[in-house]
């Protein structure tokens, strides 16, 4: 019950959506409203036929947002909207700011991208298939280290729920209640976390938690990579995670409605939904909760929020960026894989398995990018740098759908260029 990966990518083809409500900064011509417009009656479609509960999209075009609504609802029971202000989990779109925030180490001093991760890590973590060979940080930040997301959780996730579920035992489906009991487990600080998965006297260790090939070898998408990746970040700064990234990261960009843990759950936070079949109900509330490997995946944020990001990763790219300086960008936002290609080399312009940069997707056309899906969420992040577009998308319930909603985003962007 890990972030999904894999699953997800063969599942969403694109990813965007566009806001019918222009912004007052933005002077659309006329066949760009009508192309908008279309937009939205296509995404109003789908929302009125989906088994998605709710979902919102945000179209930025430079610096100006040209599209931006919510649709459905954010929590069904209560029917409050989906809206572009909704908080919602957005998944690995989270490990982009574990990139970023190794380029402001590195770029501080503090870390080279090819040192070893024992130098800065309280316990040493080693292959046990290629113990000669040293894990760097490169190849945590590029998908290279070996390092799997397949080791054995136990009983119980390292999690905990921070709210009951709704629904009475006879309400739900079995396999249901067994994802609850599942993440109804004991949390645990990431440092805590990592060591019990990767260390030879951890509770979770196996040597099968490392995949049989060579550190730096070859690509294999790693949740458990970013994870270290961001407990390297917390062994340097001498500071939690989540702190780090609020004052280097969230403060600086004016992101207000942006976060790691839950603060309260209140309607301003959507609901999470998972598609099960039970007495007629095909979608049901899932409860939320707290990961020990939150880095990974656990950002909470919204459209409003994550477009103050995105145009300044776009900005970035072109040396104008705030929080990282231009030399840093181009590492963070450039293909580091000339000796690792990926195994899926297939040319699609939303393929996030084809490069990669610092925890960011390069695809082959050179849209960069990132997806996510977990439970109660698909997502997905990316900017054309050819038409200066970008967008983002979510969803509160990973369904196959999401991707009619990508794709009908993605041919909207591409009649940009």
């Amino acid at each position: 019950m890990k972030e999904t990966s894999v699953l997800l990518y063969v599942i969403i083809l694109s990813c965007t959506i566009l806001s019918c409500n222009p912004s007052p900064n933005s002077t659309p011509n006329n066949t760009l409203q009508v192309d908008i417009d279309s937009l939205d009656n296509v995404l109003t479609k789908i929302s009125k036929e989906t088994a998605i509960p709710g979902f919102a999209a945000k179209i930025i075009r430079g610096d100006s947002i040209i599209y931006s609504k919510g649709f459905g609802y954010a929590d069904l029971a209560n029917e409050y909207p989906f809206t572009p202000q909704t908080i919602h989990t957005v998944a690995s779109i989270s490990k982009t700011f574990v990139g970023v925030a190794i380029m402001q180490l590195v770029e501080d001093g503090k870390l080279n991208l090819d040192d070893p991760i024992n130098n800065f890590l309280p316990y040493e973590i080693t292959s046990p298939h290629f113990p000669e060979v040293q894990i760097t940080v490169r190849h945590l930040v590029t998908h290279t280290s070996s390092i799997n997301d397949e080791f054995d959780d136990g009983e119980k996730r390292p999690s905990r729920l921070l709210e009951k579920s709704r629904y009475q035992s006879d309400e739900i489906p079995i396999s249901l209640a067994e994802d609850i009991y599942y993440y109804d487990g004991i949390f645990l600080e990431l440092e805590d976390y990592l060591k019990a998965a990767f260390t030879p006297t951890g509770k979770w260790y196996s040597k099968s938690n490392f995949s049989d090939f060579k550190p730096g070898e070859k690509y294999e998408y790693s949740n458990e990579g970013s994870n270290l990746a961001a407990l390297i970040v917390e062994k340097i700064s001498g500071e939690p995670f989540s702190e780090f990234t609020q004052k280097n990261i969230l403060k600086p960009l004016g992101m207000s409605y942006s976060f790691w843990h839950y603060q309260e759950l209140d309607s301003s936070i959507s609901k999470l939904y998972i598609e099960k079949e039970h007495n007629g109900n095909k979608v049901f509330e899932f409860p939320r909760y707290i990961d020990s490997s939150y880095p990974c995946g656990d950002l909470k944020s919204n459209t409003e929020d994550l477009s103050k990001y995105l145009v300044e990763i776009k900005n970035g790219l072109n040396g104008k960026g705030k929080i990282l300086n231009a030399t840093s960008y181009q590492t963070l936002l450039n293909p580091q894989l000339a000796s690792a290609p990926t195994q899926e080399r297939d040319e699609d312009a939303l393929n996030d398995e084809y490069n990669v940069g610092v925890f960011w997707a390069v695809s082959e056309p050179g849209i960069r990018l990132h997806k996510g899906g977990s439970i109660g969420v698909y997502s997905i992040l990316y900017f054309n740098p050819k038409n200066d577009v970008g967008v983002i998308t979510y969803c509160n319930l990973a369904h196959p759908d999401f991707g009619k909603i990508v794709n009908a985003i993605r041919e909207f962007e591409k009649n940009l260029e």
